[in-house]
């Protein structure tokens, strides 16, 4: 028995590679770079999330020529409809930066619209519906995903013996393995438990009540007992409660937080996503707790989504438009329409919620009514006017002004983050060359207010350093050396000696109430010229809180006597900025000149 089952899945896996070839070579093709990026190469990510969703779109594609097409004219026609979308989603990802937001968001939503036109397109005026067939979806991508969850445990309890008992093995091994069981195994166990649905290919005449391949449909597309138990008696009761406490907090907030609370969102749109998900997984139930959830949870859903969508709107007209917030209006309208849909006819109108979810998702996604788009014109749009409305804006030149309204200020804050967070900064010109919108100094030397306020007034650390641009004369002195304050060694240690001639001289700090001193000494231990620190510190107390980079004028001290001549140069310094300053830490470049 247990061989039989086994050949029979190996069988089934067989069976997927014949029926979506197209889909099976781009997920070797994505294993493949998946293995070169684990062995250190890490550019190829837009080439492996193509491949990605090349995959879904020629299981789509199949799924279409299964239901409306015959002959391999037309397989390879839809194949090539398939290859072209992926080529049009390729098109549209090559430029975005490798990590920006952009670069996870397309092709995750492509893949879940794709994902969803395979599941309906199989059923489009079947006798079965996108609820029977999202039924045998949900129950193939849970065996999947558990399956190959075991297998992969199995193989890494393997690989981890061989490690400890027989020989080391490379640690990249796990991921390799991970790679082929849950990029091309788990796939093809998916695609193996998804029926044929009649159509052309297999017509309604040899899909006959009790036949055989009727049998197989109604078996995936049916619900087990375990699920029927756990949908009727544990999701249905824990949703119901959850609702009324959810109705009941919108029903004390309505006047006032309601509108406001940001926090609220997530949780709406897992309550939908939950009440939408059920509604189909119950659909064909027969026990009174399934007749109930489908009679009230949609009507439910519809003034719950559509106050959640308002809230969001409003919330969109103070921060303008962010993707995020985006895909939160975008899902509001979907849960309105499926609401109504499911209300009329869970059964019968399901391949319509399916059809706008696709729509919906193809407009997120084309521009110039995308997602990044919309939300980058409305930020840069926002920033602009905010800029403008305060004179800070003149001629494409940004003007710094720190006495602006807070309103105002939070604005630019927020659409500088977003724009930066998206790597999206070169859409407003006007900004200086090479900025960074993760640098409070550049942020406030471009517009005159710090990007992150200290909650409470406290101690402000300043940090300076020399640029490197900048080249250092030596000529008119005897030697040049480092030092470092508070000194490596001990106050008042040695620090460094030089000769010059003939006699030794020595250059040391002196330590004395806190505050150091550059010390020149001769042989004898007089001292020859002395210069105090503390003007090295005080000169960036005010104005170089917030300017990093100082020029050679600016980190440059002299000293000069009838014995000897100093200069000291600033490498760096840092210090927390208080009444009386403390902790003070530099590196210099000390430059002698011995003269009697």
């Amino acid at each position: 028995m247990m061989f039989k089952t086994l050949r029979r899945r190996l069988g089934g896996l067989t069976e997927s590679v014949v029926r979506f070839p197209a889909t099976v070579g781009f997920l070797v093709a994505a294993a493949v770079m998946i293995a070169v990026s684990i062995s250190g190469e890490d550019e190829l990510g837009r080439y492996i999330l193509t491949c990605a969703v090349g995959a879904v779109a020629c299981a789509a594609a199949e799924a279409a020529y299964e239901r409306f097409l015959s002959g391999s004219l037309w397989r390879l026609l839809i194949t090539g409809a398939g290859l072209v979308v992926t080529l049009l989603f390729y098109l549209s990802v090559r430029l975005l930066p490798q990590n920006s937001p952009e670069m996870l968001v397309r092709p995750a939503v492509t893949m879940f619209a794709l994902f969803i036109a395979f599941v309906w397109v199989g059923v489009i005026r079947s006798r079965y519906g996108f609820n029977e067939s999202f039924m045998a979806a949900f129950k193939a991508l849970v065996q999947a995903v558990f399956f190959t969850g075991i297998l992969f445990l199995g193989c890494a309890a393997v690989i981890a013996a061989v490690d400890t008992l027989i020989t080391p093995v490379d640690e990249d091994a796990y991921m390799h393995t991970a790679n082929i069981v849950f990029v091309i195994i788990a796939p093809l166990i998916l695609l193996s438990l998804i029926p044929v649905y009649p159509g052309r290919v297999i017509p309604d005449a040899v899909v006959p009540d009790g036949g055989k391949q009727a049998v197989l449909i109604e078996k995936r597309t049916g619900s087990p007992k375990f699920l029927e138990v756990l949908l009727s008696y544990i999701i249905i009761p824990l949703a119901t409660v959850f609702t009324v406490i959810l109705l009941a907090y919108i029903l004390l907030n309505i006047s006032g937080k309601f509108w406001t609370d940001n926090l609220l969102e997530p949780m709406l749109i897992a309550y939908a996503v939950t009440v939408i998900v059920v509604t189909l997984l119950v659909s064909r139930l027969g026990n009174r707790l399934a007749e109930l959830f489908r009679l009230m949870f949609p009507k439910v859903l519809i003034p719950i989504a559509l106050f959640q969508t308002i809230a969001s709107f409003l919330l969109l007209m103070d921060t303008g438009v962010t993707y995020g917030r985006y895909y939160v209006i975008l899902f509001g309208v979907f849960a309105i329409f499926s609401g109504f849909a499911l209300s009329l006819k869970p059964e019968g109108k399901a391949g319509s919620v399916a059809l706008a979810l696709i729509l919906l998702s193809a407009v997120s996604l084309i521009p110039p009514v995308d997602a990044f788009t919309v939300s980058r014109e409305s930020q840069v749009a926002a920033l602009e006017t905010a800029l403008e409305k305060n004179g800070m804006l003149i001629n494409d030149v940004v003007r710094p002004k720190g006495d602006i309204p807070e309103d105002d200020k939070q604005v630019i804050i927020t659409s500088v983050r977003y724009l930066t967070e998206t790597e999206e900064l070169d859409a407003a010109a006007w900004l200086p060359a090479r900025f960074n919108g993760y640098d409070d100094t550049a942020f406030y030397s471009t517009f005159g207010f710090h990007m992150y306020t200290p909650t409470q007034p406290g101690p402000a650390y300043v940090s300076v350093y020399l640029d490197r641009a900048g080249v250092i004369q030596v000529g008119g002195y005897d030697v040049m050396l480092q030092l470092n304050i508070p000194p490596f060694d001990k106050p008042g240690g040695t620090g460094s000696t030089f000769e010059l001639g003939g006699a030794v001289y020595a250059v040391t700090t002196d330590e004395s109430g806190g505050n150091y001193a550059i010390v020149v000494t001769d042989a004898a231990g007089r001292e020859r010229i002395r210069f105090d620190t503390a003007g090295i510190f005080a000169r960036y107390l005010e104005y170089n809180a917030e300017k990093g980079v100082m020029t050679l004028e600016e980190a440059t001290f002299t000293a000069e006597n009838e014995h000897a001549a100093l200069k000291i140069i600033v490498q760096n310094a840092g210090f927390v900025k208080m009444p009386d300053i403390t902790d003070e830490n530099a590196q210099l470049y000390v430059l002698v000149r011995i003269k009697n």
